[in-house]
Formats: structure tokens, C-alpha cells, sequence
């Protein structure tokens, strides 16, 4: 990941996602802790997958780190071509893949085609027009202008 997007990435889910260094059962009912880090589907050594187990601030951010990475590859390898985006831009896309895994942000067909060609408006109307927008309301539109403009939020 370059570090220019880590640098504003980070602070940006710790943001939409919330942190919480207790772990919980989310709405989807996974144990969770952290920035949105799924007990379940990744295990960590030395955290057990129960609720209310603490974790520290900087072990959070370790974790969110650690996820980010390999989101990021996840990105890439399903679409290479977000390697030739601005940071701002390609910030969304990591987000977003974050948010709903890369295969369910590759289900964003319409809004990919538009950010592949340099259609930023039509994509961000794209990432507006989904049930993904009407779940995480102002997030969606955090994004979309993000998107549009090309400036971090």
C-alpha cells in the first residue's frame, strides 16, 4: 500500500468504522474488535474469538494495518488497473473494499467501469445509487464526493 494512502486511509476508517477495543458481536452478528476486524473470518493469535476481550489503542491499529494490506492486495489482484489511480480515488475503492470485501465492491460494475474511463461523477452517482449507499448513508456520500473531486475527506 503506498504510504501516502495509509497515512489518510487510516484515520478515515477509524472514522466510518469506529473504534472499539472490546470485542463485540457486530450487526451481522461476527465477533469483531478494533477498526471492523472480523474475529472470525481472521483469527489472531493471542486474541481469543469472544466477547469482551480488550485490546489495546495501538494493538487496534496494528490490526487495522495489518487488514489494510491485505485488502490492498485483494484490490489489486482483482483489479489491477487501481494501480494507475490518484491516491484520493484509489483511497474510495480500498475503502469501500474494506467495507463490503473486494468481491462484493467488484459487484459495483457500473461505478468500476465509470472510475476505470475517468468518469468520476457518473461513479460516485453509481455508488449513490446502491443499497450499499442507503446502509452506511453518510459514508456513501463522504465517498462519492471523494470520488467526484479527487480530495480526501
Amino acid at each position: 500500500m503506498r504510504p501516502s494512502v495509509q497515512e489518510r486511509i487510516v484515520p478515515q476508517l477509524e472514522r466510518h468504522e469506529g473504534v472499539k477495543l472490546t470485542s463485540y458481536r457486530c450487526p451481522a452478528g461476527k465477533i469483531t474488535i478494533g477498526v471492523g476486524h472480523n474475529l472470525e473470518a481472521r483469527p489472531v493469535p493471542g486474541i481469543p474469538c469472544e466477547v469482551g476481550h480488550t485490546i489495546t489503542a495501538d494493538q487496534a491499529r496494528r490490526l487495522l494495518i495489518r487488514d489494510l494490506m491485505d485488502f490492498d492486495r485483494a484490490l489489486n489482484d482483482a483489479l489491477p488497473w487501481v494501480s494507475s489511480l490518484d491516491d484520493a480515488r484509489y483511497g474510495v475503492l480500498l475503502n469501500m473494499a474494506f467495507n463490503l470485501g473486494a468481491v462484493g465492491l467488484c459487484g459495483f460494475r457500473r461505478m468500476l467501469a465509470a472510475v476505470r474511463s475517468g468518469r468520476y461523477d457518473d461513479a460516485a452517482a453509481e455508488m449513490l445509487d446502491s443499497v450499499w449507499a442507503r446502509q452506511v448513508k453518510g459514508r456513501a456520500r463522504e465517498l462519492a464526493q471523494q470520488m467526484r473531486d479527487g480530495e480526501w475527506r
